[in-house]
């Protein structure tokens, strides 16, 4: 009796001591194969050297539906993760906005209430839920108003504790002087780069030395780039020097000409000295997006939409960090490029490409919107249209896309896709070096089963059923075998 009490005792001490450790060293395993619950390399090594002071207010609202609530569970356990490796003090304060006081604090502090529809005994009502959080590092105040599972949270956090301790953010240039798309028509693009970069204009005609740009971002420019301007990109290069290049090559001008010709800039034949050839084509894919069409049939005038094969929908991509976790892009009028075989030291990468029923049509050419598409019309499958240049002897890189106006806002908001996305984790993983562009695409998601057939199905339902029950019954024989072998060994030493 004195031993049971005894290990009753210890196993107490222990679980007290385990709650006590647990309580100042968080940890939790992450067995998911993508590893998303885990902090990566890169957020660790930035909030261990931060020094500031942070402080999250973190106001959710009461009464969440389950997908809110295990959304809301996982931002706390990032949260005491980081909390957990802050050299720095870090508290988290829950604040519930439960009153019309706390419902005004959090609205001004930058917190934007959503709107979902919950159904509750059998009664679907509007719920207005506040779910977003205020960090405060140092003298710094940041917000992530709404958190939801297309935010990448992790992404987020290490970002605002990230541009609290830069002193020195990333300079992006974006050249002018040949009719670029201005900052006004690729505002959702700028205001994106400005969280962690310095945007400038770069003008090529001028003397002064480009190496002060970490990249320098090309942009649907119209007009031709003078031999002067394209030695001021080679030199810039040469040392070290990273470009994004966005090339409207294929007009489309829909309307009276219904036509399509190649724009040509100088762009792409220093392309082509460093391995990439741009083509003279239009290309066209049966996965593609559709345009309005004006149609008269007697007195009836009506807009119908139409599939557009010109405007492919490209959802083929290489493994890289750029595309990791990126769905689909809208090129309108883009045109096929391919590695050209080039003694330099340029290594060339697919990063994007066209679906398997795609096809390229040379220009120029003209736009039958009656035309009746066949499989011949998308004979030349898998079209190269983003690739990565890199070179490792000067650390220089090049990632050029076919297609300027899929950054434009009126693209951009009026499409579903991952344009914004690729553009700026393009230019982040060129200005970057710390990695964090690799959580740019790293969201909570909760993974379903995946289906079965019924065979299986049953099988492993009977399984579930009956085989505790068989333990049970196994170990209840077995124990039962050896007080019978017990009693029997006493029964043959008592004789």
């Amino acid at each position: 009796m004195k031993r049971i009490i005894k290990n009753i005792t210890y196993i107490f001490i222990c679980i007290v001591l385990l709650n006590i450790v647990s309580f100042f060293i968080y940890i939790r395993w992450d067995f998911t194969s993508t590893k998303r619950y885990s902090l990566s390399h890169v957020s660790k090594n930035i909030i261990r050297e931060n020094t500031k002071k942070i402080t999250v207010d973190f106001y959710v609202s009461e009464h969440l539906p389950q997908d809110i609530q295990k959304l809301t569970k996982e931002f706390l356990s990032l949260l005491k993760e980081y909390k957990s490796l802050s050299t720095a003090d870090f508290t988290i304060n829950i604040i519930t906005p439960n009153s019309q006081v706390t419902e005004f604090t959090a609205t001004k502090a930058g917190i934007a209430p959503i709107y979902k529809e919950v159904r509750e005994r059998d009664l679907e009502k509007v719920q207005r839920i506040f779910i977003g959080a205020v960090f405060h590092i140092g003298n710094k105040e940041a917000v992530i108003p709404k958190i939801n599972f297309d935010t990448p949270i992790e992404y987020e956090i290490t970002r605002l504790i990230k541009q609290a301790n830069d002193t020195l953010k990333p300079v992006v240039g974006f050249v002018k002087g040949h009719r670029e798309m201005p900052f006004n028509m690729m505002s959702q693009l700028v205001n994106e780069l400005s969280h962690l970069s310095e945007i400038r204009h770069v003008n090529l005609t001028s003397s002064r030395s480009l190496k002060q740009n970490n990249v320098i971002c090309i942009i649907d420019p119209k007009d031709s780039f003078t031999a002067f301007e394209l030695e001021q990109l080679n030199k810039y290069l040469n040392e070290g020097g990273r470009l994004f290049i966005a090339l409207n090559h294929a007009i489309g001008q829909l309307g009276n000409r219904n036509s399509g010709f190649i724009n040509r800039t100088g762009i792409e034949d220093m392309l082509e000295k460093k391995g990439l050839k741009i083509k003279y084509d239009f290309i066209v894919d049966n996965n593609c997006g559709t345009i309005a069409l004006h149609q008269q049939y007697g007195l009836l005038n009506f807009h119908s939409n139409i599939s557009f094969p010109y405007i492919p929908i490209i959802t083929n991509f290489g493994q890289h960090t750029i595309t990791h976790g990126l769905k689909s892009l809208l090129l309108p009028f883009a045109s096929s490029m391919e590695q050209k075989r080039e003694d330099n030291d340029y290594y060339f990468k697919s990063l994007a490409r066209t679906s398997s029923i795609s096809g390229i049509q040379q220009a120029p050419i003209f736009f039958d919107f009656q035309k009746r598409w066949t499989q011949n019309d998308f004979n030349h499958p898998n079209n190269i249209v983003a690739a990565l240049l890199s070179n490792d002897k000067n650390n220089s890189a090049i990632i050029a896309i076919t297609d300027a106006d899929f950054i434009s806002d009126e693209i951009v908001s009026s499409t579903p896709t991952d344009n914004i996305n690729f553009a700026v984790n393009s230019i982040e993983w060129l200005a970057d070096n710390s990695g964090l562009i690799q959580l740019r695409n790293k969201f909570t998601t909760f993974s379903l089963l995946e289906p079965i057939e019924d065979y299986n199905r049953d099988f492993l339902k009977y399984l579930n059923f009956l085989l505790p029950i068989l333990l049970v019954t196994t170990g209840v024989f077995i124990h039962h075998r050896r007080k019978r072998h017990k009693r029997s060994e006493r029964l043959h030493s008592a004789d």
